[in-house]
């Protein structure tokens, strides 16, 4: 396969059982205290989580995630 001068390449990507790797690999990074980025708190308690979870998991979370950040570039 040829391919000109300043062409970019293309390749392919087939990844067997991707959905079960991910939901493995996820679930492994799920408890792993390096990558918890925030901490909820409420009535006292808190609790330390993923901001990706609490955003893919919950409409009110990834507003108020998103707000929090553009507040924190005005800064």
């Amino acid at each position: 396969m040829l391919r000109r001068m300043g062409e970019p390449r293309r390749c392919w990507l087939r990844w067997h059982n991707y959905s079960d790797s991910v939901t493995s690999a996820l679930e492994a990074l799920r408890y792993d205290e390096d990558f918890l980025d925030v901490t909820v708190a409420c009535e006292g308690r808190t609790v330390r989580a993923h901001k990706l979870v609490l955003s893919a998991c919950s409409a009110y979370f990834r507003k108020v995630l998103k707000k929090w950040k553009h507040n924190r570039k005005k800064k």
